[in-house]
């Protein structure tokens, strides 16, 4: 007969503890294979227990199958294999990842939290809580919410020249959860071209997916058509409004040079990637290749975790007619990984005027603040074996540096002083020799007591 001191069990239930007993049992090979048990009533009487927490114990004994129950003749032990020797392993604590802290970080695209509207955000989600109530535990749709893609739209139409329907938008939690989703939607035998120099977190998601890419050189005005037709490219990656990290703008020439070029073929897409087209700091910015598209050639994408807060994960895609339905008809069953509370508060921000107001203080702040930086970096020493190249969009400028060290010896010796800072030749593919002594830097958090700090740690490392 089993027998337990049940007076031990502590804050656990009586029928827990005993479950717990007998398993240990069972598991430490006390109690045998095929060894019958005390039936419910015996054992109750022996324990002086009820009947109902011996049964309520075996019941979870045999939901997790150390033990059966034969009919007519009682329950029996299962043969449990348990390893044996030493004490139970556990696993060795993860090292989690921790953010190091510096002095400056030149290789991020922060924003300026204090010009977050973040009073008029709050009253805006308060707003929704309320407008839109039990809309909100709703299944969103696997497109977005209708608000907020008929939202996009009307901004695309006002702001980027696009006639489109909502209908063909498509809402993600940014842009790389919408090119993973894209790449499987233009399928495998597919070949993108990515712009050299260019962002390389793109090639990155090809490579996880198995995507065939290739590089294809820009020059001047952008990337080179020529180039897309001698390596058989089938989809080009372009950002042709703001080109990171060169900065240049693509002519409206060259855009119309890619559009024959999609158009001459069936299955070419052109993926245009519009991050940073609102901070245009001077005039107003070209139309959009796909606002120019008449053979539905032009996949559009952008974002609005530039323009709001990083942590607000909304980004949007504009499909073609043709890719459109073939996304309703193969991959609908992705659910939309936004939340539908987000998207009715972004909708009603953008609807009501708060987004371009938005926009037009973060512009006015950027083109005001780019300004002040770059003079401060003209009237230091670094003047002397320095040229900065900027252009009139983006939140970014390039250092040219007259130095013997090499990008890596740069990166290295600025790290020292703790700040971080990306080299132009680490977005080459090819040819990054002749990019070298370019600093790339980001601007758009920074004070200027900051920046003192960096520019005499920079005057020390290069002069």
């Amino acid at each position: 007969m089993l027998t337990y001191d049940l007076d031990k069990r502590g804050n656990k239930t009586m029928y827990e503890y005993l479950y717990e007993l007998i398993k240990e049992d069972i598991a430490d090979g006390k109690l045998k294979a095929d060894e019958k048990l005390p039936s419910k009533r015996g054992l109750s009487q022996h324990l002086q227990i009820s009947v109902k927490t011996v049964e309520n114990a075996y019941e979870q004994l045999l939901l997790e199958g150390y033990i059966r129950s034969e009919e007519k003749r009682g329950y029996y032990v299962n043969k449990i294999d348990v390893v044996t020797g030493g004490a139970p392993g556990y696993a060795a604590p993860v090292k989690r990842f921790q953010e190091e802290t510096y002095l400056a970080d030149l290789t991020a695209n922060n924003i300026r939290y204090d010009r977050f509207p973040f009073a008029t955000w709050a009253k805006v989600m308060r707003e929704t809580l309320t407008d839109y109530n039990t809309s909100l535990l709703k299944t969103v749709p696997f497109n977005g919410v209708l608000q907020l893609r008929e939202a996009i739209a009307d901004h695309l139409n006002r702001y980027r020249g696009m006639q489109v329907s909502a209908d063909h938008i498509i809402i993600g939690a940014g842009t790389e959860y919408l090119y993973n989703r894209l790449l499987q939607l233009l399928g495998p035998d597919v070949k993108f071209g990515v712009e050299n120099p260019g962002y390389r977190k793109i090639t990155k998601i090809y490579d996880e997916n198995g995507v065939n890419w290739d590089y294809v050189n820009i020059d001047d005005k952008g990337m080179k058509v020529d180039e897309l037709r001698m390596k058989d490219i089938n989809v080009a990656h372009v950002s042709p409004e703001h080109h990171f990290p060169i900065g240049l703008v693509m002519p409206v020439a060259r855009r119309q040079e890619l559009l024959n070029w999609a158009a001459a073929e069936p299955g070419r897409y052109i993926i245009e990637d519009d991050f940073d087209c609102e901070f245009r700091m001077q005039g107003k910015p070209i139309p959009s290749i796909q606002s120019r598209d008449r053979s539905h050639r032009v996949i559009y994408m952008n974002t609005f975790s530039k323009t709001m807060v990083p942590s607000l994960r909304i980004g949007y895609m504009v499909l073609p007619e043709k890719l459109m339905e073939k996304y309703i008809s193969t991959m609908n069953f992705y659910s939309c990984t936004v939340s539908g509370f987000e998207q009715y508060a972004m909708a009603a921000f953008i609807e009501k005027g708060y987004f371009e107001r938005h926009i037009k203080r973060l512009v006015n702040d950027y083109r005001g603040r780019r300004e002040k930086i770059c003079r401060m970096f003209r009237e230091s020493r670094l003047s002397e074996i320095s040229t900065i190249y900027q252009d009139d969009a983006g939140t970014h400028f390039l250092l040219h540096v007259k130095t013997s060290l090499s990008d890596v010896e740069i990166k290295w010796a600025v790290r020292q002083k703790g700040i971080l800072i990306n080299c132009l030749s680490e977005y080459c593919f090819a040819d990054a020799d002749k990019y070298h002594g370019i600093l790339v830097i980001h601007y758009s958090d920074m004070d200027e007591a900051t920046l003192k700090l960096v520019i005499a740690a920079f005057e020390e490392i290069f002069l």
